[in-house]
């Protein structure tokens, strides 16, 4: 593929989005939209977005969501956050004109590309979820404890200042995204009878070595929805397609390419 990304603005609810275009829109189709972790934005995705384009020979398409990266603002983070998320991005894809889709999710970007597919919606081809979050477990408990004392020292890590434009944001974001998961977990937060509403086919990612999210969290996807396709990956942590992208990339450009061929 020849050039680099195209940035759009976009307004969906009243907020500024902030999208890009990794490989342009095409008449006739489907779109791959790809979603971002939990502190992290569209660039966080690095190059995998284009180089699954690229296979697949699909257009694709991303964006920072409400209060991430060059999105608007969000100084508080609603209780519910992957489920609101999740309701939003209907109204996003139709403000960038995008109708027949696939999406794909990594970590808290994978949680919403669940629900979004739990929804059934018009235009959904299929989902992919790589490292997402389900139900609570030691590892995510962990994580939040660990990043919930750095923003209590008002420190935060220097990627997360990178993909966030600049530290006062970076840290009041990772403020309140431990906030919100904390608080849906002590309230029995889980996917379990949420997953076995999606009809679309769907491809589940894990990382072995996740130290984010235990490989619980995989099974508990492949028993809800017993006709996916699911894969732990061995020896790869959080960030899989970071670790090993060739295999990742292959595996998701030849999902989204057979959910195409199904239409």
């Amino acid at each position: 593929m020849t050039g680099g990304p195209d940035s759009v603005s976009l307004s969906a609810d009243g907020a500024a989005i902030h999208g890009v275009w990794w490989r342009p829109k095409q008449d006739g189709q489907p779109t791959l939209v790809f979603l971002h972790d939990g502190l992290g934005s569209v660039e966080s995705l690095r190059g995998f977005p284009a180089d699954v384009a690229e296979a697949a020979a699909l257009p694709a398409f991303g964006y920072d969501r409400w209060g991430y990266g060059r999105s608007a603002a969000r100084p508080h983070l609603p209780a519910g956050l992957m489920e609101d998320c999740a309701a939003r991005m209907p109204r996003i894809l139709a403000a960038a004109g995008i109708a027949d889709h696939i999406v794909i999710g990594h970590s808290d970007g994978g949680t919403i590309a669940l629900l979004h597919a739990a929804a059934n919606p018009s235009g959904l081809l299929g989902a992919v979820s790589i490292a997402a979050h389900v139900q609570e477990d030691s590892a995510s408990h962990f994580q939040l404890d660990r990043h919930g004392a750095m923003a209590r020292a008002g420190e935060c890590p220097d990627w997360l200042v990178r993909f966030q434009g600049e530290k006062t944001r970076a840290v009041a974001l990772m403020s309140e995204w431990v906030r919100v998961w904390q608080e849906s977990f002590a309230a029995g937060w889980t996917l379990r009878d949420v997953l076995p509403r999606i009809r679309c086919p769907l491809l589940a990612l894990h990382g072995a070595e996740d130290d984010y999210g235990e490989v619980g969290q995989l099974k508990t996807i492949a028993r809800a929805v017993p006709r996916a396709k699911t894969r732990i990956l061995d020896g790869l942590g959080h960030f899989p397609h970071l670790d090993d992208p060739a295999d990742v990339t292959a595996r998701v450009a030849a999902f989204v390419t057979r959910c195409v061929e199904r239409g």
